[in-house]
């Protein structure tokens, strides 16, 4: 028994990690895309926006999970919508999208059979894209209100040191 766990624990890694490297078309791996966040905040706003409470190490943990979790959520909403597309009627379609069907708008290959995953991949990419920009617009936004006045950003927002940061985030992206 004490043999057989390791290899099950190896097992288990090795799948997710292909799983995760499958990562459906998206542009950038959410590990990528945190690292960046990392580099672009400085590890003391990236730990006050995902974990303020917790370690820096855990912080990391909290932004992969949530990247993974949007770009899971942004795949199945363009799939949706990529499935609507695909059922609309020819005519419609074409007068939407320059005279072109969904297979040739959308198909990059010979014979444009892969439309249906291309157009999946470009919706999926576009809103993430979408959203990193207004985390990091809202992040830049608060980091310079912050650097302003300290107390008074702190006051605003909800008077923890530790979580102001990312409650301003939080509400800056809503806006």
């Amino acid at each position: 028994m004490k043999r057989l766990v390791p290899l099950i624990l190896l097992a288990l890694a090795a799948t997710a990690s292909a799983a995760f490297a499958a990562g459906g078309g998206q542009a950038q791996s959410p590990a990528k895309a945190c690292k960046a966040e990392l580099a672009t905040l400085g590890a003391a706003n990236f730990k006050s926006l995902y974990a303020p409470g917790a370690s820096a190490s855990n912080a990391m943990g909290k932004c992969v999970s949530k990247h993974a979790r949007t770009a899971a959520a942004n795949r199945t909403n363009a799939a949706k919508a990529c499935k609507a597309e695909q059922a609309m009627p020819e005519a419609d379609f074409r007068a939407a999208h320059d005279g072109k069907s969904f297979a040739e708008f959308y198909g990059r290959n010979d014979n444009d059979r892969n439309a249906y995953g291309k157009c999946v991949s470009a919706k999926a990419n576009k809103a993430t894209a979408t959203q990193e920009a207004a985390t990091m617009k809202a992040a830049k936004a608060c980091k310079a209100e912050r650097t302003a006045d300290r107390a008074a950003f702190t006051a605003k927002y909800g008077g923890k040191a530790s979580s102001a940061f990312g409650k301003c985030v939080s509400r800056s992206k809503k806006q």
